[in-house]
């Protein structure tokens, strides 16, 4: 029989002895070869979909296969993000803002999915607004947590940035608004936040990218933000979303977009 049509071999069984769950050992550790914080951070990768990559799926899908010839502005961010009502009447005609925001997000859930709600979208332009959720303190004061915050929402924005003009498409980034002064309710610390937002006023003008500065738009002399402008010390009410646009219309008009001047 010619070799070269033979037919292959067939690979060699693999033993019937049926996996079983690795498990810590007693009084050890360790899971096999892993630690527990490795082995549990891979077991959350394979069972969850952590970046919720699966929130917008069908609307990504729907409108990457619609007829929509209007200019994307892809709103990236979280609940500050997402909360915000009405603002799809603040596209102009020939524009569209898709509001991609999810509750609860910090920067590096955005990063997951920026491939899947952002880029695939095919956009003119996104704004990134995040930040607010990695100063957030689970355990322990909010101030302890700042200054690792700040260097991974410093390597996820820039990321995000450097994805987005490897794409083609440009970049406007946001300051982080201001919190209320219930810091056991906000767990938050006003003043890792303007350390946050000292990073991406620096970093917006080394790049040359718009600013949405929402954080002077709404903090008072204080620095925090008032309980006219917030129901919980942390997202804005439609008055504080109300003091937002101006700042979101200046930095698409920078980058050469227009918002509607009445949504109503």
């Amino acid at each position: 029989m010619d070799p070269a049509t033979a037919p292959e071999s067939p690979p060699p069984s693999c033993s019937a002895t049926p996996v079983t769950a690795l498990r810590p050992p007693m009084g050890g550790v360790g899971i096999g070869d892993y630690s527990l914080h490795d082995f549990a951070a891979k077991w959350m990768m394979q069972q969850d979909d952590l970046a919720e990559i699966a929130r917008h799926h069908r609307a990504n899908q729907d409108l990457i296969q619609s007829d929509d010839t209007r200019l994307r502005v892809v709103m990236m961010g979280d609940s500050i993000t997402d909360l915000w009502d009405g603002l799809q009447a603040l596209s102009a005609p020939g524009l569209n803002l898709v509001n991609r925001g999810i509750g609860g997000q910090n920067t590096s859930q955005m990063l997951l999915r920026f491939e899947d709600d952002v880029a695939a979208l095919n956009p003119a332009a996104v704004v990134i607004l995040g930040g607010t959720n990695d100063l957030r303190a689970y355990v322990g004061d909010p101030a302890t947590v700042g200054a690792s915050a700040l260097q991974r929402i410093s390597r996820n924005l820039t990321a995000m940035a450097d994805i987005a003009q490897g794409r083609g498409f440009k970049v406007i980034l946001a300051t982080l608004p201001p919190v209320g002064c219930d810091r056991e309710k906000v767990s938050r610390d006003a003043g890792a936040i303007r350390a946050v937002n000292a990073w991406i006023r620096a970093f917006a003008a080394h790049r040359g990218y718009p600013l949405a500065d929402y954080h002077t738009a709404l903090a008072d002399e204080s620095g925090l933000l008032p309980e006219g402008l917030s129901p919980d010390g942390i997202h804005p009410n439609a008055a504080g979303y109300a003091a937002m646009q101006p700042r979101l219309a200046e930095a698409l008009g920078a980058a050469g977009f227009q918002l509607v001047k009445d949504p109503s």
